[in-house]
């Protein structure tokens, strides 16, 4: 097989980037934003984080244009920086990315057991059902894009239809009451922000579409996809969280609930929609796996291919022309990362440690379009961010103020007991970066001279040409 097929369309890359981001986490996400901005208003900083997603969007869209392939996050940094330090952060984000596929099983098994009883207490019987879900989704992938496509579209656009659906159903049935939002006391600005802050978060993942601008029939498709995932994204949360918020009882609100959506449901509908929204938070977290297999497998299968990690990575199937390695890879890998939060219960160290890592490389991100105008302001390029350096300083500024803020905050228990710092988030993130950088430095060299051998090696098996 010679290459990945271009098959996939606009519609497929606009499900892949907001399904990575709506996973069943959302749900929670987004009932903190309301708290904090004194529910009704939720819809602004999610406005505004969603805009702030756009800026980065942006910029990804921008290097995307410049270098279409699976492996371009890599390409961005080491043609603005240097090879070394691509090949650390690349390895870096591609095992975060991995990483988190364990913590969204974990939390999906839990709003089960929450609800419906589904997860019993025995570890294995949890276990077993985070591998039917990561294990599915991995065949999924296996048989194909075109499959993985029609998955991907299916259920993200269902999901989207659905929330959209409850949330103007809550507002022309129930009402929505946005006078009491601004009576006292009103939410300041420090709100909004905090908020904006925990909004952001809601988009995460939206950028790991851009290792399919190999498969896609037009890249330019990648740049606008983004951008239209984050403003459905935009319209979908503001209206759902905001419905959601107005449709639970003081006493919940106060009640530090994890399954607001499930909560929310029963109010509304009475059991038969809380049923319906526990299947929606499966559809949601396969919707992510799904969309996470599919990107992280080909962001897998180009680093292999540019002698970055092991070359049977690189591997295609000869019938699906799929990374059938590099997928089989990850689900094993997920496999054992939900054993390990299965028991350790460290799900919320790995989350925050994720988004600070997703906050880091959109930082990283505009650095390069700033670096890469400057080394070659001739280059063509089928988008450009507008208004010069001002979006990518402003993308820089406002997640590198996000990331600092995330370690030097707490995580707490839904009953407000201090599960753990954050700034031990910082720690594993530094620990973790300099296990990265000794692979760049240490095992990458061995996989580059072994391809050079190899590449010798078919040169003297080639017959001489005859004059």
């Amino acid at each position: 097989m010679s290459g990945l097929k271009k098959v996939i369309k606009l519609r497929t890359v606009v499900s892949s980037s907001a399904g990575l981001a709506m996973a069943t986490s959302c749900y929670l996400a987004g009932f903190q934003v309301a708290i904090i901005t004194v529910g009704e208003l939720a819809w602004i900083s999610i406005l505004i984080a969603g805009f702030l997603c756009l800026l980065s969007a942006a910029c990804f869209s921008e290097l995307t244009a410049l270098y279409p392939t699976a492996a371009g996050i890599k390409l961005y940094i080491q043609n603005a920086f240097n090879e070394k330090s691509a090949i650390s952060i690349a390895m870096f984000y591609v095992l975060g990315g991995a990483t988190i596929v364990g913590a969204e099983s974990y939390l999906l098994s839990s709003v089960l057991l929450e609800t419906v009883g589904i997860i019993v207490n025995p570890l294995v019987d949890r276990f077993f059902w985070q591998v039917i879900f990561i294990f599915l989704v991995g065949l999924i992938n296996y048989r194909g894009v075109k499959l993985t496509g029609r998955v991907q579209d299916f259920l993200t656009y269902l999901m989207l239809i659905f929330l959209i659906c409850v949330g103007l159903y809550t507002f022309l049935v129930q009402g929505v009451d946005m006078g009491s939002a601004l009576a006292s006391p009103r939410p300041t600005a420090e709100n909004v922000f905090m908020a904006t802050a925990v909004g952001v978060f809601l988009f995460v993942g939206f950028e790991w579409v851009a290792p399919l601008a190999e498969e896609t029939e037009d890249y330019r498709m990648v740049g606008k996809g983004m951008m239209l995932a984050i403003v459905l994204l935009s319209v979908t949360y503001s209206l759902f969280v905001t419905a959601m918020y107005s449709g639970l009882t003081e006493a919940q609100i106060n009640s530090h609930t994890t399954i607001p959506h499930i909560l929310f449901a029963r109010n509304l509908f009475g059991a038969a929609g809380a049923a319906v929204f526990i299947f929606m938070s499966i559809l949601a977290s396969f919707t992510s796996f799904n969309s996470g297999v599919l990107n992280n497998s080909r962001f897998i299968y180009a680093m292999a291919r540019g002698n970055i990690l092991p070359r049977i990575f690189s591997r295609l199937h000869p019938d699906y022309a799929t990374p059938w390695v590099a997928i089989v890879g990850l689900v094993i890998f997920s496999i054992v990362m939900s054993l390990f939060i299965l028991i350790t219960r460290q799900f919320l160290f790995v989350i925050v440690m994720a988004a600070a890592l997703e906050c880091f490389i959109y930082v990283v991100v505009a650095l390069c379009v700033i670096r890469l105008r400057k080394k070659f302001p001739d280059q063509e390029r089928a988008f450009r961010v507008p208004f010069g350096n001002l979006i990518p300083v402003l993308v820089i500024f406002v997640f590198s103020l996000l990331m600092v803020g995330m370690f030097a905050d707490t995580t707490r228990d839904s009953m407000g007991n201090v599960l753990f710092a954050n700034y031990w988030c910082a720690v594993a993130m530094v620990i973790l970066a300099a296990v990265m950088i000794l692979y760049a430095t240490r095992v990458v060299p061995i996989f580059q001279k072994a391809a050079e051998a190899r590449a010798q090696q078919r040169k003297k098996r080639r017959p001489p040409r005859q004059n």
